[in-house]
């Protein structure tokens, strides 16, 4: 890893060991070309990567170097300071939007504030597993009242708070476009992978296509479905629509999903309910997301 704080750009390889040298490559896709061939040496204190010889154009050079092991300790230590980077870019971006945005958008960087914590810890409960605790042998158990490690104590649980919150200051860092004046048809993004799809009908009825995929693919949706004309309302310059949505594939009393829509400004807010959520899901439509224009074909 080596990017802006709380980056979610992670390279990632794969090769053979012989002795204290490891020839690797990227971690790619079944089918995928794999890319540059690289060359670890080292032993227990530190590492040098380089290029293996004889590649015509090598990639990622931005591996290459010399690494020095640390500790689990200042493994922590480093990770919690790259979640407190991260968070104090958010909050400059929050500031900042406040402070420049139109006044129809400005409304949009508290709210979106107020939603964050719940955002955040929709994403870790996806993203973050915590490690299992080791287990005492029979001969060693552990001392009578001893606490079992805590979240708090793993690197890996600081980058993902890191990584989560990159991708809330990568949202509140894009003013939004100047060419959005409220109407219901565009492209709109959360920034967390949700993407939702409106286009009006000449009859009044807005056809709304949402899609998600969480973390990963496992953990993603896709509904579609058309808002009555009737059900369209509009006043003080603030758009609304209500409707339900029927979810397949899933338990009977989860399949009804009711939405609230808000369009004002630039950006769309989705609400949903419904009366239970399919077990083991932990994907999700609602959030505020930022419009964009529909394609020019």
């Amino acid at each position: 890893m080596a990017a802006e704080p709380g980056s979610t750009g992670r390279w990632a390889g794969q090769g053979t060991r012989k002795d204290n040298q490891i020839v690797f490559a990227a971690v790619v896709d079944e089918g995928q070309d794999r890319g540059s061939y690289f060359i670890a040496k080292g032993g227990e204190s530190k590492m040098e990567i380089s290029f293996k010889p004889e590649q015509k154009i090598p990639q990622d050079p931005g591996i290459l170097g010399i690494y020095r092991r640390v500790s689990d300790e200042k493994r922590v230590q480093l990770a919690r300071k790259e979640f407190q980077a991260a968070e104090d870019r958010l909050a400059a971006a929050w500031k900042n939007a406040s402070r420049t945005w139109t006044a129809a958008d400005k409304p949009l960087a508290s709210d979106w504030k107020a939603r964050w914590p719940v955002l955040r810890e929709r994403w870790m409960k996806i993203a973050y597993q915590a490690p299992a605790p080791a287990l005492s042998k029979p001969a060693q158990p552990f001392p009578a009242g001893k606490a079992q490690p805590l979240q708090e104590k793993d690197a890996n649980y600081w980058l993902k708070l890191a990584e989560s919150t990159a991708l809330g200051y990568y949202y509140m860092e894009q003013p939004p476009d100047p060419k959005s004046a409220g109407a219901w048809d565009g492209e709109y993004d959360d920034g967390f992978g949700g993407h939702v799809s409106i286009r009006r009908a000449k009859d009044g009825k807005l056809r709304v296509n949402l899609s998600c995929t969480r973390v990963n693919e496992n953990q993603g949706s896709d509904l579609a479905g058309q808002i009555p004309a009737e059900s369209v309302k509009s006043k003080n310059g603030e758009n609304t629509a209500e409707a339900v949505f029927v979810e397949a594939e899933v338990p009977e009393n989860a399949k009804d999903i009711s939405f609230s829509l808000k369009r004002k400004g630039g950006f769309l807010w989705v609400d949903t309910k419904r009366k239970a959520t399919p077990t083991g899901s932990l994907s999700w439509f609602d959030g505020i997301y930022r419009w964009s224009p529909v394609p020019v074909e």
